[in-house]
């Protein structure tokens, strides 16, 4: 895959072994290798924004949100045969209060129709586990329920309902960790659901996304130009400053790399290098490599 030769806006990069897939503001998808090499031709499965997505074995899972139409879906679709283009935007604006067949994603092994507005997706066990305005959920690939909760609540920051909005599911050797718009950590016990562990994090800002690493620990990324660091989910916080907010993560043999408005950036034993970007990083691609915000690919620049 070239620079220059993405025809849409990316949104993000879902990481996967083999194949990734880059998804696009409108909705667009397209499946590239390692090497950034475009695998299948690019497709727009449903006719609404992609909110969130992952990767689970040799499948795509995705939520769709559609908040003009007050839509919401969410399919499975296999990463081995090639994906198509679904309905018009036009036919599911005539669908919502039609008695015809409803609109689905195409290429999918199974699809839902959501009640409550979702939040986010994460992967736990090799299931899926998302959120939703009225409560977490794991299911398995055939969309099977294993366990249904309650959102966590926080006292502390209760009173701004923004702040108890989910930004972050992550698995990690502790259970299934819970992070809010607003410092609010809670874990979860991956059998059950059931909390065991719960805290509030004054950063200082608000929690854009949080990204967990074995080996790197955790990057928690604030909305106004900063990220924190933590070793262990109940310890201590290290801030660091950046040019702008960081958009996405990747941590490599214990350092953590970084792409994000206008700069690239890298920690390395607490100590952080940047480098300015012409454009936005939108994501970072297996270290080395930079998504930008007009479809271009670029060297990381640290």
């Amino acid at each position: 895959m070239r620079s220059g030769e993405l025809h849409f806006a990316p949104f993000k990069i879902i990481r996967g072994k083999d194949v990734n897939v880059l998804v696009g503001m409108q909705g667009e998808m397209v499946k590239i290798n390692q090497n950034r090499e475009i695998l299948d031709t690019v497709s727009i499965p449903f006719p609404s924004p992609l909110m969130d997505a992952v990767i689970i074995d040799d499948y795509f899972v995705g939520v769709w949100l559609d908040r003009e139409f007050r839509q919401a879906r969410m399919a499975t679709l296999p990463l081995d045969v090639t994906w198509s283009d679904g309905a018009s935007r036009e036919s599911l604006r005539t669908s919502i209060n039609s008695t015809e067949e409803e609109i689905v994603p195409a290429n999918s092994l199974w699809h839902r129709v959501l009640d409550s507005e979702p939040m986010k997706l994460g992967v736990c066990n090799g299931n899926l586990v998302f959120a939703t305005i009225s409560g977490i959920y794991m299911i398995d690939l055939e969309a099977n329920e294993i366990w249904r909760g309650l959102l966590p609540r926080w006292p502390e920051i209760s009173g701004i309902s923004s702040y108890d909005g989910i930004v972050s599911l992550s698995e990690f050797h502790g259970g299934l960790a819970i992070w809010s718009k607003g410092g609010g950590v809670s874990v979860l016990d991956p059998a059950n659901g059931l909390e065991i562990y719960s805290r509030v994090i004054d950063f200082g800002d608000s929690v854009s996304d949080v990204i967990y690493s074995k080996e790197g620990g955790w990057f928690v990324m604030l909305h106004e130009g900063s990220f924190c660091m933590m070793d262990k989910i109940e310890g201590d916080t290290s801030t660091f400053k950046t040019n702008g907010p960081v958009l996405d993560a990747e941590c490599n043999d214990g350092s953590w790399n970084w792409t994000g408005w206008r700069h690239d950036g890298t920690l390395v034993d607490s100590s952080i290098r940047i480098a300015n970007r012409d454009n936005v990083g939108v994501s970072i691609f297996n270290g080395r490599m930079v998504l930008g915000n007009d479809g271009s690919w670029s060297q990381f620049l640290c």
